[in-house]
């Protein structure tokens, strides 16, 4: 059951596209009214489509009005030169660090409560400004008590020449913006500087969101304790789509509309049993 298509198609939206304040707007007529608006058009949107990203469209907080976003990654490639080039593992190592981002940029649009615009939605970092890698995650769970839906996930980021950084992080869409909490770290590189090299992650350190040291057991588990006091917890899907394919997309006849459409498709909250 795609409970986050239930949830968005059955709350009403005050003042929806199609009509008065007593209609309610289907996430179908949602994206209909946000094609035509002027800022889907606009300098902003366009700015979102020129760059290399990816976009979805979801109902992160099951209040029925959708979000558009768009995340965008920056990668660096091998460097042509460098010490041990022969040796297989340390080549594989660096295949490896090549795959990971240098850099995340997100971005999110809600439908506001009028159905009348497409607003920003500011991105609050309540600790370090990590942009969460929400193209993955990991699941979700509800605090019930005060109705905030917690998306888990782990963003990997490359740190240095060969380090690589992952973020548990708790992303949570409430009081108007995008609140991005980083509960732990973990630390490390890729041992391509040892003599015979190695293509895997040699972990270093890690530490809480106060900066107490962790075990590596301890940062795994960091995610489900802190969700272990919700009672509702969500295998998640999000329907991410290149860009590219939405610029290709706007130069045919309700392409963008069938592409959103299909993103809203991918997106779901399935329970997961206690």
């Amino acid at each position: 059951m795609r409970c986050g298509k239930i949830l968005a198609a059955a709350l009403a939206l005050a003042a929806a596209c199609l009509g008065g304040a007593e209609a309610a707007a289907l996430p179908e007529e949602q994206i209909d009214c946000v094609l035509n608006l002027p800022v889907t058009n606009g300098d902003d949107l366009e700015m979102r489509m020129r760059e290399n990203s990816d976009f979805a469209v979801t109902d992160l907080d099951g209040n029925g009005r959708l979000e558009l976003l768009f995340l965008q990654e920056m990668k660096n490639g091998v460097p042509e030169t460098f010490e041990g080039q022969d040796n297989a593992n340390v080549q594989s190592a660096w295949q490896h660090i090549a795959a990971i981002p240098v850099y995340r940029k997100l971005y999110a649009y809600e439908v506001s409560e009028n159905g009348k615009r497409l607003d920003p939605v500011a991105i609050v970092f309540t600790d370090d400004e990590i942009d969460p890698n929400l193209k993955y995650p990991d699941f979700a769970y509800r605090d019930t008590k005060r109705n905030i839906t917690y998306y888990s996930v782990s963003t990997l980021t490359r740190v240095g020449d060969a380090g690589y950084r992952v973020s548990i992080q708790g992303v949570s869409l409430q009081n108007g913006g995008l609140q991005i909490q980083t509960l732990a770290s973990e630390f490390g590189n890729y041992g391509i500087y040892q003599e015979q090299g190695t293509p895997e992650a040699v972990f270093d350190h890690a530490v809480d969101r106060y900066g107490k040291e962790l075990s590596r057991s301890a940062f795994s588990s960091v995610a489900s304790d802190y969700a272990a006091g919700c009672e509702e917890r969500f295998r998640v899907s999000i329907g991410w789509r290149p860009v590219q394919a939405l610029r290709e997309a706007k130069m045919q006849p309700n392409g963008m509309r069938t592409l959103m459409l299909d993103s809203w498709q991918g997106f779901s909250l399935e329970p997961l049993k206690p």
